[in-house]
């Protein structure tokens, strides 16, 4: 178990609006039309913390086997869908699940594949949704239940694990979201080739606080939100996350691979 002192990438504060050409796009790398700079931040080991929930701090970190095979993509990832349903029912009381996204990463110079384009880990601090866009994709991927159970609490969450057997470089990040303050996420326009999404990007203020696992493994996973549309003070909404690099890491001998599911959960 232990701590790190390392550069995450933050956006920086600018008077237009900023947007990027997505990887969907591009192919790899994002295109960025904003500028931004790279921060000495302490990351604390999420091994030695305790206390912490997903409503007070925006994540969870368990230990749990799945069996993952990437040639379940040729059956939209049913086999590991089914698991992490399992998994979730154990440890969240919801009434209606929807994973409606899985994305592999890699550190690689090609990236993984996924149907969509090869990818790499995302190397700036951000959150996958907005107030404006949370909602707005619940409402495209969840449709006629948004009716059925238009009362009811929907958190975003992503649930994010390693494929490789343990993590040695770009590992993941994530932010305390209850020491982000609402003016430091700056709203960011996504290009795709058929549409124009919305993120978050994060400007660093020294009050944040930033976690990671150490050496994290492949039986080992952390759960983050998104979007929480419970508007309540006491409640963290929204988790940054990024990818960061280890002092020395050597990225062709220990490359990382890694496997993330978009959730929605009706409470």
């Amino acid at each position: 178990m232990f701590d790190v002192n390392a550069d995450i990438t933050f956006i920086k504060k600018q008077k237009s609006r900023p947007y990027y050409d997505s990887s969907a796009i591009t192919g790899m790398v994002p295109k960025l039309y904003f500028k931004t700079e790279n921060k000495k931040v302490l990351i604390r080991d999420i091994r030695k913390l305790k206390n912490y929930s997903l409503d007070k701090n925006g994540f969870e970190f368990y230990k749990k086997d799945f069996e993952f095979n990437s040639d379940d993509v040729l059956n939209d990832y049913v086999n590991y869908k089914n698991q992490l349903k399992e998994f979730l029912k154990e440890i969240i009381d919801f009434k209606y699940i929807e994973i409606f996204d899985i994305t592999k990463r890699s550190n690689r110079k090609t990236g993984a594949y996924n149907f969509d384009g090869p990818r790499q880990p995302a190397e700036r601090a951000h959150v996958d949704y907005t107030e404006t866009s949370g909602p707005k994709r619940a409402k495209q991927i969840l449709k006629n239940k948004i009716l059925e159970f238009k009362k009811r609490r929907i958190i975003q969450l992503n649930l994010w694990r390693p494929i490789s057997r343990v993590v040695l470089s770009s590992p993941l990040a994530v932010a305390d979201a209850s020491t982000i303050k609402n003016n430091d996420l700056i709203a960011t326009d996504q290009i795709f080739p058929n549409r124009v999404g919305e993120i978050y990007h994060l400007a660093y203020n020294s009050a944040q606080d930033w976690y990671w696992v150490s050496e994290m493994r492949s039986n080992e996973l952390l759960i983050f939100k998104g979007w929480d549309n419970n508007n309540s003070e006491k409640v963290s909404r929204f988790t940054p996350h990024t990818s960061f690099n280890l002092e020395s890491q050597d990225l062709d001998a220990f490359p990382r691979e890694s496997v993330e599911a978009r959730i929605y959960l009706i409470l």
